[in-house]
């Protein structure tokens, strides 16, 4: 039997982020045969939001309308598209997408899914944000980014797993403004970022941190 790790597909656990609330994948429009078991996975976990990454506005409905689960959440208007490259903090355009999709997340209600085309860089990246902001440890951190390559093992050496660590680490620094991720509270750095360099308000920053903790209830 198939496992949800092993399509890519995967409850976020770390720090406050609530059981069954946030969950991260590869692309549930694109990759053949696994669309079907992608499709029973989001409705056993209940998703109502989602977060896509890859794709923009104009091609996101002629890609869903054979993924019955995916086109509801579209005409329901509870999928955001960003079309987000990988390289987040310091790109303008970039943090202006990652403020409208937290913003959209604050107003729609969980369970939510984060992903791109291939759900490891900047799935891996913005789940990180949010890990961090609900006091995830940056072990943790890291090895929810790992645990996105477990589905084939096949697919990157271990020295490729490692350069692709490395540049994880380095978008986290650059988002931390080159501090020591390791020594800081990184959940309040995080927080700092998200206020002074995305914009988003204290009020906003709190009602984030209650939906992904499952504390409020829309």
């Amino acid at each position: 039997m198939i496992k949800s790790d092993q399509l890519n597909f995967i409850n976020i656990k770390a720090g406050n982020i609530a059981e069954n609330i946030l969950y991260r994948s590869s692309s549930p429009l694109k990759g053949g045969n696994e669309k079907v078991i992608k499709e029973t996975l989001a409705i056993k976990a209940g998703i109502k939001c989602i977060i896509n990454l890859d794709d923009d506005n104009s091609i996101i409905k002629n890609l869903a309308k054979d993924i019955f689960w995916y086109n509801n959440l579209v005409n329901e208007g509870n999928v955001i598209c960003l079309h987000m490259t990988y390289s987040i903090p310091g790109i303008k355009s970039n943090e202006r997408k990652l403020k409208s999709a937290l913003q959209f997340m604050i107003n729609k209600q969980g369970p939510y899914l984060i992903h791109c085309f291939a759900g490891v860089d900047r799935t891996g990246f913005f789940s990180a944000i949010l890990e961090a902001l609900m006091g995830g440890s940056i072990e943790e951190i890291c090895n929810n980014y790992l645990s996105a390559f477990n589905f084939d093992k096949s697919i990157l050496s271990n020295i490729e797993k490692n350069r692709k660590m490395k540049r994880f680490l380095e978008q986290l620094k650059k988002m931390l403004h080159g501090e020591n991720i390791i020594k800081i509270n990184i959940q309040t750095a995080t927080e700092q970022y998200l206020k002074n360099h995305i914009g988003l308000s204290n009020e906003e920053i709190s009602m984030l941190k209650s939906v992904l903790s499952n504390n409020e209830i829309k």
